[in-house]
Order: C-alpha cells, then sequence, then structure tokens
C-alpha cells in the first residue's frame, strides 16, 4: 500500500507542475480533482494502520495543525506527510520495537530502487531503438515525421527523468535507514551523466577505444520476468562483444608500451656504444684533430647515455605504481634517486654536475677547434669580398 500511496502521489505532483502553465480543460481539471480525492481517500486509510504499528506516527500528526480534520484540502493533498519510519527521529528509530518496521521500509525503498533503475534501463534501451529507426527510416523524409518522432522521444524521456527521480528519493532514504549497508555496491549514486547508454550518443564524438558505458549496465539486476531478461541480453550483446574488444585491445597497448620502452632506452644505449666505437677508428693524423673527433663522439655517446637515463627516470616510477618491473631496469638501480637529486638541484637552482675530467679536456679542444676553423672561414670570407670589390 505505501508503495502505490507513494508513487501515485509522486505522478499527481509531477502532472500539477506540467500543467501549471497549460491552458485547463473541463475535463483535465475533473480528472486531475477525481485523483485527488482518490489519493485522499487511501491516506485516510494508511492512517489507520500506521497508528497501529508506528504509534510515534500519531504524535507527530496530532503536533501537525495542518492534517485536523476539516483543515486538510484536496489542493493540498500532495503535500500531506506521509510520515513513514525514515522521517522519524534517530533515536526513536533505534528504539527496538522499531527495527522491523524500518527494516521493512528498508526493503521497500531497495525494491523501488531496482524497479527504477530497471526503468531507467528499459527506456534508454528505447531511446537508442528510437534514434536508430530514425536515422534509417525517417531521416531526410520531412518535418513531420521528425517532429513526431522528437515528441516521441520527449515523451520517453520524461518517463526516464521520473524513474530517476524515484531512484534518487530511494536511495536518499536508504542512506537514512541504513548508510553502510551493503545495497550500496549495487545501488549507486545517479548522477545525470550516467543516465546514457547502453551505448555510445549520437553526438557523442569521443574515441571508441576510450569508451567507458555508465555503472547502470554494469551492476547486477533483479530479474521481475523472463521476457525483460531476454529483451536485455539481446540489446547488450553487441555492447559486450564492443568492450570484449576493448579491453582485448587494451592488454595489447599495456604490452606494447613496455616494449616500445624497453626498445627507446635499448636503442640509445646501442648508439652510445656505437658512438664510442667510432671514436676509436680514426688513429693517424693531426692530434688536435683527433682530440676533437673523439671528444665529439664520446659526448654525443654522453648524450644518448643521459636521454636513455633520464627516460628510465621518467618511467621506471610510473611502472613501479603499476606492479611492472621490466627486465633493463636493474640497469638503472638510482633511477629513482637520481629523479629526486635533480628535481631537488632544479629547485635549489644549482647547475647540472659538468663531465668527467678527460671527457671535459677532449670537449675543450674541439671547442678551440672550432673555434679555428670559425676563424679560418671569416678569413677567406673577407678575402672573397675583397676579390669582388
Amino acid at each position: 500500500m505505501i508503495r502505490i500511496l507513494t508513487y501515485n502521489r509522486y505522478i499527481l505532483k509531477s502532472d500539477s507542475s506540467k500543467f501549471k502553465n497549460k491552458k485547463k480543460t473541463t475535463k483535465s481539471t475533473a480528472d486531475r480533482q477525481d485523483k485527488r480525492t482518490i489519493l485522499l481517500r487511501h491516506i485516510s486509510n494508511w492512517r489507520q494502520s500506521q497508528i497501529v504499528y508506528t504509534p510515534y506516527a500519531a504524535t507527530m500528526i496530532a503536533g501537525n495543525p495542518a492534517l485536523e480534520e476539516g483543515h486538510v484540502h484536496l489542493q493540498d493533498v500532495t503535500t500531506i506527510p506521509l510520515y513513514l519510519p525514515s522521517t522519524f527521529p534517530a533515536h526513536i528509530r533505534d528504539e527496538t520495537h522499531m527495527k522491523s518496521i524500518c527494516g521493512k521500509e528498508k526493503r521497500l525503498r531497495e525494491a523501488q530502487a531496482n524497479d527504477a533503475l530497471n526503468e531507467i534501463r528499459r527506456h534508454r534501451r528505447v531511446i537508442q531503438g528510437l534514434w536508430q529507426f530514425k536515422k534509417i527510416n525517417v531521416s531526410g523524409t520531412g518535418n513531420r515525421p521528425n517532429t513526431r518522432m522528437l515528441t516521441l522521444f520527449n515523451q520517453i524521456q520524461e518517463k526516464v527523468n521520473r524513474a530517476a527521480d524515484r531512484y534518487r528519493r530511494a536511495r536518499n532514504t536508504l542512506l537514512i535507514l541504513d548508510p553502510e549497508g551493503s545495497w550500496r555496491t549495487q545501488l549507486k549514486e545517479l548522477k545525470n551523466e550516467d543516465i546514457r547508454g547502453p551505448g555510445k550518443e549520437a553526438d557523442d564524438r569521443s574515441s571508441n577505444k576510450r569508451f567507458e558505458p555508465s555503472w547502470i549496465w554494469l551492476v547486477s539486476r533483479s530479474v521481475t520476468n523472463e521476457q525483460d531478461e531476454v529483451e536485455f541480453n539481446e540489446s547488450m550483446r553487441v555492447e559486450w562483444a564492443k568492450s570484449r574488444a576493448r579491453m582485448m585491445r587494451w592488454g595489447e597497448e599495456y604490452q606494447l608500451i613496455q616494449e616500445e620502452m624497453r626498445r627507446v632506452v635499448t636503442y640509445f644505449e646501442f648508439k652510445a656504444l656505437e658512438w664510442e666505437e667510432w671514436a676509436k677508428l680514426r688513429m693517424q693524423g693531426n692530434p688536435s684533430i683527433l682530440n676533437g673527433v673523439s671528444a665529439y663522439a664520446h659526448k654525443q655517446a654522453y648524450i644518448l647515455r643521459e636521454m636513455a637515463e633520464r627516460c628510465a627516470e621518467d618511467w621506471l616510477p610510473e611502472l613501479k605504481k603499476c606492479g611492472v618491473i621490466p627486465s633493463w631496469a636493474v640497469r638503472y638501480p638510482a633511477a629513482a634517486s637520481t629523479t629526486r637529486k635533480r628535481r631537488q638541484r632544479r629547485s635549489d637552482g644549482e647547475e647540472e654536475p659538468r663531465l668527467e675530467s678527460h671527457t671535459q679536456d677532449q670537449l675543450d679542444d674541439m671547442e678551440e677547434l672550432s673555434d679555428d676553423e670559425d676563424s679560418d672561414e671569416d678569413e677567406d670570407e673577407e678575402d672573397y669580398d675583397l676579390e669582388l670589390d
């Protein structure tokens, strides 16, 4: 009875707000009057049972002058408080004789939330089918068919909004009756962005591989009848296949990104060894030139090793957070500590450490040789300009 009572009151309140700004006809006014009368009679019958099972409600009813005989008007029937156990103070709900009554309302609200969630899913499947039908059969056929489809869509969307409101009200009541109950794993907070699916929206331009279905399609469901279960399985089969393909693709990406990291570090190490080998190939010639060539080769090797170490410093901490320890990590045991030291030096404004002494001497020789070559080029340009003059 409580379930019917709360539902009828919600529908009547919703209809009243919907037709508030519309033109009132005699028939619509009479229909709403009949609904208010029926609702008031249901509330009166409910009061008799309520006082028997929840005596505290009688105290709350007596303390509200608006609920006295003759003071209740049909226009205010939707605002009459029902005084369910969830509205009682906490110390009243904790009493021994109230435990069973609160438990019954808790089961009622769980069923109400599950029914509302099932209704949201069913109407969302209908909306998806409507958009597919409109795209294939209606689009481009004129304004009248498109307007008719849009009107039908708005009607179904209104039902979705009603079901979402019922779900939120039922969940808020459960938070009062049993804040830490097991129902929280299934009945999660419903936000407006969660009301979507089962697939991608028509205006969703995001990548398919980054699409995540809403949680309303992932939680376990309470099956009401066999037909609904068959329809749900049929509509979700394609989405399940797409989700499985995305999962397998991300599994491949998970392996590929680790292999790409390994190859980058290995390539830098290989090129560094190659430059060091090239530094030993030229054995004859001017000593200053040989020193410059060797210094340049060692400089390139140093740069490549620094790049490999920098990659290790950036990647290894992130891999460690994911529980991944690659095979090449043993070659960079101090990557994390080096990262911390480098960040500390940068924050303190210190300069990066210089190269080893023999490599630094080779670089100095190469710079001197480069300065000599630049001066020779300048002299050649001056001679050329004089010849032109």
